[in-house]
């Protein structure tokens, strides 16, 4: 089928299509960090940074666009329940995104040379928490209200190109684009003689970056292991970079509303660095291991550093089962994938890192050869109960399409 028949379409989708919560602590920095935009990458831990193929595209290593062998197009749904737990009380929360969607086309196979573009989600904020509070102090009883919403997207548009001993180099522009609202309210009774009070600030971003990769060619032929079948390396690096954030303010109180206050500050990315490896096992099993690392300590906003953020790293092994026999068969043509991780997040709250856990599971199921329905799943927890944090246990589900077409193939004459 022609990919060109649905690429108008999936773009005039909107990002969010509902909400109704999420977890508290996205609303530190840009929020919960998305690493990957498909299902397959879901599923095998998220990350795959020496993964490079020819029927999926790899939106986080540029140089794996090289093995890219028909023109595709790839997009993903997300939904995502948060159950927020405390020592007394627990509140569940979903919200359901529009994942990200990809082009890829290969322009000279021989060359390695590929380009690809897309839209794919960076960060998510998503969070509505009510809190009653007693009266103290003299102060009378009150509800306050805390939301937030929004996120960063990225557009990216890159090229691959084959380099002597098979090795490959991808390279790609990333334009960063986003907004997040936020609000904090505190509301009285009728009755009472206080007056409510909120505050609201809606954040807008943009900014520019690259993102380079390099993946290595097979070395499983200098180990002479017999079932090895292809060991690839793998590494990519964005550097900092600033994000212009123009920040509008409004607020309301007993001193009367301070509507649309405006101020313009630059929003301090840090740079991002991974390794990783894939090792292909006789012709069926793959297995993927991972490194990310990104030093939010780093992150500014105007100039400033924020208490709540940290570090982040992130470990992760993945595996995948595929039959790669042109068999007829409709069940030998469906893989099977799992993943583990382990990270330590950007947040950082009364001193506490807020580390996480991860497993992971999914599956293909064909349309035809090269052209797939792909389905992943997450589940992870991090945080604790002990210090007044809020243990955060989380469920993810993925549906992606990814779909292929022979484009520029010189006809025989």
């Amino acid at each position: 089928m022609k990919i060109t028949k649905i690429t108008l379409h999936l773009f005039l989708i909107a990002l969010p299509l509902f909400a109704n919560g999420g977890s508290i602590y996205t609303r530190f920095g840009i929020g919960d960090l998305r690493l990957s935009s498909s299902s397959r990458r879901l599923s095998m831990g998220e990350l795959g940074i020496a993964l490079g193929d020819n029927d999926y595209l790899n939106a986080l290593n540029p140089a794996g666009w090289t093995y890219l062998g028909q023109t595709r197009v790839e997009t993903s749904f997300l939904y995502n329940g948060n159950l927020m737990q405390s020592s007394s009380s627990s509140v569940f929360h979903s919200n359901t995104f529009f994942d990200g969607v990809m082009f890829g086309f290969p322009l000279d196979h021989n060359l390695g040379f590929s380009l690809v573009f897309g839209l794919v989600p960076v960060s998510n904020v998503e969070y509505d928490v009510v809190q009653n509070y007693t009266a103290s102090g003299g102060v009378d009883p009150y509800t306050g209200e805390y939301t937030g919403t929004g996120g960063i997207s990225k557009f990216f548009i890159g090229t691959s190109y084959k380099l002597p001993l098979d090795f490959s180099l991808g390279l790609s522009y990333d334009y960063y684009l986003g907004e997040i609202d936020s609000k904090s309210a505190i509301t009285f009774s009728d009755t009472s003689a206080y007056t409510s009070s909120s505050f609201q600030r809606k954040l807008t971003y943009h900014g520019m970056s690259a993102t380079a990769g390099l993946i290595t060619g097979n070395l499983s032929q200098y180990l002479g292991i017999k079932n090895l079948k292809d060991l690839r390396f793998g590494m990519i690096y964005s550097p900092s970079f600033g994000m212009n954030t123009d920040s509008l303010d409004n607020s309301v109180s007993i001193i009367g509303t301070n509507a649309n206050a405006t101020r313009s500050y630059k929003t301090k990315m840090p740079y991002k660095f991974g390794v990783g490896s894939v090792i292909k096992w006789t012709d069926e099993y793959t297995f993927t291991l991972d490194y990310l690392y990104q030093p939010f300590s780093q992150y500014r906003e105007d100039g400033l550093p924020v208490a709540f953020m940290r570090d982040f790293s992130k470990y992760s092994l993945g595996f995948e089962y595929r039959d790669d026999t042109r068999s007829d068969s409709f069940w030998d043509h469906v893989m099977l994938r799992a993943g583990l991780s382990y990270e330590n997040s950007q947040y950082i709250v009364d001193g506490t890192g807020l580390n996480q856990f991860s497993v992971y599971t999914g599956f293909s199921m064909p349309l035809s050869y090269g052209n797939t329905i792909d389905f992943g799943f997450q589940y992870g927890k991090r945080g604790a109960k002990e210090n007044g944090l809020l243990v955060d246990n989380f469920f993810r589900f993925s549906f992606s399409i990814s779909l292929g077409d022979i484009w520029f193939v010189r006809s025989e004459r």
